[in-house]
């Protein structure tokens, strides 16, 4: 009886022990379970022409700031080659050149099944934190390997736009996509080379 008793008391304290050093134990973040998926990506130098809405035009410091036709703001230096600040009123419609940095991020979707996908970028207004940051969704429609150039249109529509890849990088991601897929790409403007006042 005794023998019993002292074995069923040390296993109590055992286990107690146990729910002890389980208890200070520190708990494990949710968030540092959870490891997000880096994106890979490849830039592009792009020049684009855009007609938009002039928010400010500042001479002196030479910036510009103007809302794009999907309603993203941006503020971007003019380049010194630009000469006709002055005549650039605000609030006015004008013509505006721009470089830019296109980077392609991994693919969202592949092939047949990001049709559904497709259909709901192209029929949704863009989402306004995407708009802010520049990004959007591009639908590949061409893939010339011979030549080393990809053809994108965003998911929303527009026209197709064609990008070289002149690196080692962009031309190893060339071989990964196919007609059909859907990427996600980020803009980055970056100055401005022409402005005129919209005909």
């Amino acid at each position: 009886m005794t023998i019993r008793s002292m074995k069923m008391t040390a296993g109590a304290s055992l286990f107690a022990a146990v729910l002890a050093i389980g208890a200070s134990l520190p708990e494990r973040q949710a968030s540092a379970q959870v490891r997000p998926v880096p994106r890979e990506g490849v830039a592009f130098n792009n020049v684009v022409t855009q007609r938009v809405k002039i928010e400010s035009a500042d001479p002196e410091s030479r910036t510009v700031a103007f809302t794009m036709p999907n309603g993203q703001l941006e503020i971007l230096p003019v380049a010194d080659s630009v000469k006709n600040l002055d005549a650039i009123d605000d609030g006015s419609m004008a013509d505006v050149t721009y470089s830019e940095v296109v980077t392609m991020l991994n693919l969202r979707q592949k092939g047949p099944g990001a049709q559904l996908a497709r259909k709901d970028q192209m029929g949704q207004t863009a989402n306004q934190t995407d708009v802010e940051a520049g990004r959007f969704t591009l639908t590949v429609v061409g893939v010339d390997l011979a030549k080393n150039m990809v053809s994108v249109i965003d998911g929303r529509g527009g026209p197709v736009r064609t990008y070289t890849a002149n690196s080692i990088a962009k031309q190893d991601m060339l071989k990964k996509i196919k007609v059909g897929d859907v990427v996600i790409g980020m803009t980055t403007p970056l100055t401005i080379t022409a402005i005129s006042p919209a005909r």
